[in-house]
């Protein structure tokens, strides 16, 4: 009897701007993230991810942000951050109710989801995907 194997996780070495108001989450994220390879930077909301993105002069590959957030959401900012750098590439986190009622929308234009709670394999997985999808620019959806 063989040992199960462990299916290898996607790396990388990119910079990704990970939004999320919950701390919780955030810190975990950030965590595995930077055990993948990526550099990360962090921050609570859309006007603190604005303000880390503006004093760091943009370099930034992927903007992985909550899609619900109060006042800015993550749509909006995925916008702003859209007029700085359009080849940014943009994957949003969503619990699954709210995946699904914009799932058609977001297949129509492009826009992907990481569901939580996610395991880091996934993470891994989907963060590779947005950041090798041709056309996974900033396009949103209305929420």
């Amino acid at each position: 009897m063989h040992p199960p194997t462990r299916e290898e996780s996607p790396r990388g070495t990119e910079t990704i701007l990970l939004v999320e108001p919950d701390a919780e989450t955030r810190t975990l994220g950030a965590f595995m993230l930077t055990r993948l390879g990526y550099s990360v930077l962090e921050a609570h909301n859309a006007m603190e991810a604005l303000k880390l993105y503006d004093e760091r002069g943009g370099g930034v590959d992927l903007l992985l942000s909550a899609a619900l957030m109060p006042r800015v959401n993550g749509h909006e900012l995925a916008k702003l951050l859209e007029a700085r750098d359009s080849s940014m590439r943009t994957l949003f986190l969503a619990d699954e109710a709210y995946e699904r009622l914009v799932r058609r929308a977001a297949v129509e234009k492009n826009v992907q989801f990481l569901i939580r709670p996610f395991t880091m394999h996934v993470l891994a997985t989907q963060v590779r995907k947005a950041l090798e999808t041709p056309g996974n620019r900033t396009r949103t959806t209305a929420a």
